[in-house]
């Protein structure tokens, strides 16, 4: 796969799924303007659950747990009340908590991580995030495309599918191998790499679970 071939897959997309993906990447730009608590809080709770259940644990849950010294200081038990839709919500309760202390204790405050993560080269300021607890390397970047703006590709569960059956990557390869392969294939251009996240989590939903398959037929690369 080159690089215009990824391009003209992209224009494909939108022009199958046009409300879909243009809805996905404008919900993905405002997240710039949002604390980075916040989008990591979202980016935990939004393990092995869907995007609107994500939405419904974070808006109750901001509302009360909005600082870094509230999350630290709380109890998992009220975490995992009010973000009791997700799932796993014991898991990830104390995973809140733990990466809230960490920040807290390592860092001293969200700013001070801000900052290093906004201005560290990105494989160290990756490498900051993968040292909290429990944040793997799609939440970190996560992180650094969505609220930084840095040039890397969160690969999540449709994009990772996706991938595999278009045939970019083999069928048991992992989303490191296809972060890898697009971040290899596409200039380091975080408005582009924003809008390949979301055309490609906006084709994965239009295909999940056997619909339309004739869809990925069509664009699949030869």
């Amino acid at each position: 796969m080159t690089s215009e071939q990824f391009r003209r897959l992209l224009g494909r997309i939108h022009a199958e799924v046009p409300d879909e993906s243009a809805r996905l990447l404008k919900r993905l730009r405002r997240q710039q303007r949002v604390p980075i608590l916040k989008v990591l809080m979202q980016t935990v709770l939004s393990h092995q659950t869907t995007s609107s259940q994500t939405r419904r644990a974070i808006d109750r849950l901001w509302v009360r747990y909005h600082t870094l010294g509230r999350v630290a200081e709380a109890s998992p038990a009220e975490i995992e009340h009010l973000i009791y839709n997700v799932g796993l919500g014991q898991i990830k309760a104390r995973r809140l908590i733990s990466i809230a202390v960490e920040i807290r204790d390592r860092w001293g405050s969200e700013r001070r991580l801000a900052r290093y993560l906004r201005s560290a080269p990105l494989e160290e300021a990756r490498r900051a995030l993968m040292d909290l607890p429990g944040v793997g390397p799609k939440t970190a970047a996560v992180v650094l495309l969505f609220r930084f703006n840095r040039p890397t590709f969160p690969v999540d569960t449709n994009i990772l599918r996706v991938a595999r059956e278009l045939g970019w990557v083999r069928k048991d390869a992992d989303p490191e191998d296809v972060r890898n392969l697009v971040e290899r294939t596409l200039p380091p251009d975080p408005a582009f790499l924003l809008k390949a996240h979301a055309y490609l989590i906006a084709l994965g939903r239009a295909t999940q679970r056997g619909r339309r398959r004739e869809l990925l037929d069509r664009l699949r690369l030869t």
